[in-house]
């Protein structure tokens, strides 16, 4: 007979899997790091004055260096996806080595790229207070960066010429198309907090409130459909998941009532006539630039034909030199930019993220809260890189980051927690061992 154990480490007060998740005390070295690593997420939402994301990235990523930043196996499969990816850069610039936007593209990838690398190793230890504070300055800043294109679109204190672009809140970033998806993931996680109780709910409602009110304002049809396709996958996810069935009536109550809401809002906001006449302009499939075997969609279908006869492409960032523009989609410009390598290379990372961020929020782990949110701003963004060249967004790099992060300390967690079988000494059995019967 068998009984079903806990695993050993479970019962060690410094055990493996305790670590992972969070630590109980904290050096000065660990509050140091931890600060870095806030500043350089909360700069991320500062697009205008970039440098300051690259110099605070740079420093935590040497911090944690320095100090001690894990590596896992489960780590390897991500890391080779990169390096094979940004190989396909390397080898498609060659012959391009003397144009300057080319060099600076490539440079750009390998950079996000690293950024990713380090997004995802920081979560091998003290995973769930790292992922806490990454979600603090995304939501301060993304409350910051859609305060500020409010302001701009309102043109309050002369500030439209700083936070505002073509009528379109665009807050600390320089294009309202990066500000809106930006603030998608931060919207889902004071979302998640509303649905799911807690401290300080009525600040957290008007945070999420200008959150949404700075997206809408940005007029980005993509970000449009992200926070609507984001919301529905969260609150589906929680209540499938939710084991509680007081959290489980009030995402269904919630959801009503939030329509109702949003309804209101939204009749309130189209009864002032400059936001109605760019909203008219905006809420559409596709506009005239889209359509039309010249617009944007037909360039990507006649492009397609001519990259499958270039292994190499056209070179990093050199679509818009033989066709009216970049091609706006991530997937094209992966093969024009990186080639055929660069291309599949990037087609099967971004499959088995999908797989793995999917997976991750059914695991139940510590991290599926975070799981849930990440994969629900993920998902969208996957399908608006259909649209958009989303290729260097430096949120969209940290979400890949954390996806392949989470599924690795999922996985550790589940190894470390799963029950070990142990053999029940059957009481009518000898105590003593077997010996067997001698000869003679």
């Amino acid at each position: 007979m068998t009984y079903v154990a806990p695993h050993p480490a479970a019962a060690l007060p410094g055990a493996p899997h305790r670590r992972l998740v969070t630590r109980r005390k904290r050096s000065g070295v660990d509050i140091i790091r931890l600060s870095i690593l806030w500043l350089a997420i909360y700069f991320s939402s500062v697009v205008l004055l970039d440098v300051f994301y690259n110099i605070f990235i740079l420093l935590a990523l040497g911090a944690f260096v320095l100090t001690g930043l894990k590596l896992d196996r489960a780590n390897m499969p991500f890391i080779f996806f990169l390096i094979i990816y940004n190989l396909g850069a390397l080898i498609a610039l060659q012959p391009y080595t003397d144009f300057e936007w080319s060099r600076e593209f490539v440079i750009g990838t390998g950079f996000v790229a690293t950024t990713a690398i380090f997004f995802c190793l920081m979560l091998n230890e003290d995973a769930i207070t790292r992922l806490n504070v990454c979600r603090s300055a995304f939501i301060v800043g993304a409350v910051q960066a859609a305060a500020c294109g409010i302001l701009g679109y309102a043109d309050i204190a002369g500030l439209g010429s700083v936070f505002s672009m073509y009528g379109r809140a665009s807050g600390t970033f320089r294009d309202p198309n990066v500000l809106g998806p930006f603030l998608v993931l931060p919207a889902l996680y004071l979302l998640w907090d509303l649905f799911h109780g807690g401290r300080y709910l009525l600040f957290k409602a008007v945070c999420l409130l200008i959150v949404l009110l700075g997206l809408f304002l940005s007029f980005s049809r993509g970000a449009w459909g992200s926070v609507v396709v984001g919301s529905a996958v969260l609150l589906a996810l929680a209540y499938k998941t939710s084991e509680s069935r007081a959290v489980r009536k009030r995402i269904v109550v919630g959801v009503v009532v939030a329509l109702i809401l949003v309804a209101l809002l939204l009749a309130i906001a189209l009864s002032v006539d400059d936001v109605a006449k760019v909203f008219a302009d905006r809420f559409t499939l596709q506009k005239d630039y889209d359509s039309g075997p010249s617009g944007r969609f037909g360039n990507q279908k006649r492009s397609i034909p001519e990259l499958l006869d270039r292994p190499f492409g056209y070179g990093p960032n050199r679509h818009g030199l033989f066709w009216p523009e970049n091609p706006h989609n991530v997937y094209i410009m992966a093969f024009s930019s990186y080639g055929w390598l660069g291309g599949l290379t990037f087609l099967g990372y971004i499959a088995s993220t999908f797989y793995l961020g999917l997976r991750n929020c059914f695991l139940k782990t510590p991290f599926q809260m975070h799981s849930i949110v990440i994969w629900s701003a993920l998902l969208p963004h996957i399908l608006q890189g259909f649209q958009i060249d989303s290729d260097r967004w430096r949120h969209l790099f940290y979400l890949y980051g954390v996806t392949w992060g989470l599924a690795a300390i999922n996985r550790k967690w589940l190894i470390l927690n799963r029950p070990v079988p142990l053999m029940r000494r059957d009481s009518s059995a000898s105590a003593s061992p077997y010996r067997p019967p001698r000869s003679g």
